[in-house]
C-alpha cells in the first residue's frame, strides 16, 4: 500500500523529533545519558559499578520547553560523591534576529547520597539572553582542593563586569 508524499513526510518528521538521547562518559568508566522531559533535562547516571541514578533538573525560560540539550559535559567527578556538568541549549530567540544561533549554559553539581541524585546547586554560565559571558577558559576544576573556579567576562551578580566565584565540594558531596 503506498503512502500519499505528505503522509511519509509526517512520518519521517516523526521520526527525526524522537532522536535518541545524547550520551557521555565518566572519568570513573560510567555515564550520563541526557533527554528532554518537558521543561526539564533528564538526566539518567550509570556509576561503573552499574549503579543507576536519575534526576530531573529544571532549565529556565531562555530555554524552550522540549529543548534536549546541544551538549552535556562533565566538569569534573568526585567518585561515588558528585559529578559536576555543563549543559548547553539554543536560546529562544528574541525580535530582530537577537539570539538567532545564542546559547543558553548551565552548571550542575548532582550529589550522589543515600542511594539518589539530587541537584544541590544550579548556576548560569552563559547566556545571549541575560548577557552572561564565560572568560576562556571559563572554568577550572582544582582535584586537589575540590573546588571549582568560574571567571566570567559578563557576570551574573556584576551585570556587564567581570566577575570570578569559587564552589568548593564539602566531605558531603555537596557544595559549601
Amino acid at each position: 500500500m503506498r503512502m500519499p508524499y505528505w503522509a511519509s513526510a509526517l512520518a519521517l518528521a516523526a521520526l527525526c523529533a524522537a532522536a535518541p538521547p545524547g550520551k557521555v562518559a565518566l572519568p570513573s568508566g560510567g555515564s550520563v545519558s541526557y533527554s528532554s522531559a518537558g521543561s526539564q533535562t533528564r538526566l539518567e547516571i550509570r556509576a561503573k559499578g552499574g549503579r543507576k541514578y536519575e534526576v530531573r533538573v529544571e532549565r529556565d525560560a531562555t530555554v524552550a520547553p522540549d529543548t534536549s540539550p546541544d551538549q552535556v559535559q562533565v566538569v569534573a567527578e568526585i567518585a561515588g560523591k558528585t559529578l559536576i556538568l555543563t549543559d548547553g541549549y539554543p536560546s529562544i530567540p528574541l525580535g530582530m534576529q537577537y539570539c538567532q544561533a545564542g546559547e543558553e549554559q548551565f552548571l550542575r553539581v548532582i550529589t550522589l547520597a543515600g542511594g539518589r541524585a539530587s541537584e544541590t546547586l544550579h548556576l548560569k554560565l552563559a547566556s545571549c539572553r541575560d548577557n552572561l559571558e564565560l572568560a576562556d577558559p571559563g572554568f577550572e576544576w582544582n582535584r586537589e582542593a575540590d573546588s571549582l573556579r568560574i571567571h566570567w567576562l559578563a557576570g551574573p551578580e556584576k551585570k556587564g563586569a567581570s566577575e570570578e566565584r569559587t564552589i568548593h565540594i564539602g566531605s558531603s558531596g555537596k557544595p559549601d
